[in-house]
């Protein structure tokens, strides 16, 4: 009870405070049963941004995922000899989600930030509905959209922090970001636009990780592989959401039927702008019309007009020249400060792993990332299976990064002159100038013959 009676008096008083920018528009505290009883809570909002047109003003919605321990203020971090709640802000970008129910200010199965706030780093999660979901489910969803994707989700971040500011959470320096499939091209579109643009500092002024895994990062090399005569592939609905965003996002003068045999091409927009349809049905509803299975896949020549959609045909020229806009994984210079983790599965029946190779390629041959700020992991298994691995992989990075941005605050405190206190040149001091009786065992920084040493 007392815990409700928080959570609405939290409510009332930040929705009162806050302008028509950002507004709580729920406070929900969850419980997410997949790796057993783990609880954290949500706090959805709506933000300013932009439509796919890059002008019109469009209301989007978020969500902030908050660790227990940091929601209801039991644990602090001191960083640097300062309170705070939390080490920094992550920026989750969703995977391939087609139902209404799967946006982050909806579901009920939070399968990456419900795992990561309960089982991760203190970390604020900040996990956008994106344009098409949330408050903008009755648009067509912008997917694999680049650029306004990277603006609506930095705007998304934007709005957190101030609302962040007036729930009154210290928040670290640290920011980092994370996707899977969809979002692993998401993130890089965000490390792409912020190396690229003018993004306002006290928004994003640095972005310490990008960990990115099984991502679409080559959409254009994915089209021209189905256009091979005789080509198959099992996931047809991924050819529609990357037809109807290109279109779409793009306002490109090309019509669905164009591209997709009758009836599929007003079918395949009706079941996706339904939002009612899961990627698995929409897989189903295309095998019903064509043939094939998830396991034989279809013959892309029965989905495609493949004699008329094709990069030879001048009418298509738009088309194909935003799927190169679209795909991240050339043309810009990243930030040799920033850390890459890319991860894909080898065996990957949806995203092949080329996309893996021409990203790795393109950060190391062409920009020079390597060493300690590019890391690269295989695994095998399908696109689903390979994802598992990949949140574990990113909590214990991200864990990893928090417990260095600490040390290195600390290691940055100025040194406590303490030398008229020593009498012996074996004293150990706490950091505050406080004599030890003994060389300390708990972890931390002490100072011992005039330096900080760290014990681990």
């Amino acid at each position: 009870m007392k815990t409700k009676l928080y959570l609405s008096a939290l409510l009332m008083a930040c929705t009162l405070s806050l302008s028509a920018e950002e507004a709580i528009i729920d406070t929900t505290q969850m419980t997410f049963s997949m790796l057993g009883p783990m609880p954290f809570y949500r706090v959805n909002y709506t933000y300013e941004s932009v439509a796919p047109d890059g002008v019109t003003p469009v209301t989007l919605s978020a969500a902030l995922f908050f660790p227990q321990r940091i929601f209801e203020r039991t644990e602090t971090l001191q960083i640097a000899g300062k309170e705070f709640n939390a080490c920094g802000l992550v920026l989750s970008n969703h995977y391939t989600m087609t139902m209404r129910e799967e946006a982050p200010t909806v579901t009920d199965n939070p399968m990456i930030e419900g795992p990561f706030t309960t089982l991760g780093p203190s970390y604020i999660l900040v996990s956008p509905d994106s344009y098409g979901f949330g408050v903008t489910e009755d648009k067509p969803q912008a997917y694999l959209i680049a650029d306004i994707t990277a603006i609506n989700h930095i705007d998304a971040v934007g709005a957190a922090r101030r609302l962040l500011k007036k729930m009154d959470y210290a928040v670290g320096d640290l920011f980092a970001q994370f996707g899977y499939s969809q979002g692993g091209h998401s993130s890089m579109a965000v490390q792409r636009y912020f190396d690229t643009h003018e993004v306002d500092p006290e928004v994003i002024s640095h972005i310490d990780y990008t960990l990115c895994g099984d991502g679409p990062y080559d959409i254009s090399a994915m089209t021209d592989s189905l256009l091979v005569p005789g080509a198959t592939f099992p996931y047809p609905c991924a050819i529609s959401l990357i037809a109807e965003g290109q279109i779409e996002g793009a306002n490109l003068d090309i019509k669905y039927s164009d591209i997709f045999h009758a009836p599929l091409d007003t079918k395949l927009i009706e079941w996706n702008d339904s939002k009612a349809l899961s990627t698995d049905d929409l897989n189903d509803s295309i095998f019903a019309y064509i043939g094939g299975d998830i396991t034989t896949g279809i013959q892309v020549d029965k989905m495609l007009k493949t004699d008329y959609f094709s990069r030879s045909n001048p009418a298509m020229e738009t088309y194909f020249q935003a799927l190169d806009a679209n795909s991240v994984c050339s043309g810009w210079t990243p930030n040799p400060d920033t850390r890459f983790f890319l991860y894909h599965s080898t065996t990957d029946e949806i995203v092949p792993y080329y996309n893996m190779e021409h990203m790795r390629d393109f950060l190391s041959n062409e920009c020079g990332i390597v060493d300690d700020n590019l890391e690269t992991y295989t695994t095998e298994g399908s696109h689903l299976d390979a994802a598992m691995l990949f949140v574990m992989s990113i909590i214990s990075k991200l864990t990893k990064l928090q417990d260095e941005y600490i040390a290195n605050a600390e290691l940055a405190i100025p040194t406590i002159d303490v030398t008229n206190e020593i009498p012996s040149s074996d004293a150990w001091f706490t950091l505050d100038g406080r004599r030890l009786n003994a060389q300390p065992t708990a972890k931390g920084l002490y100072i011992h013959k005039g330096r900080k040493l760290l014990i681990k």
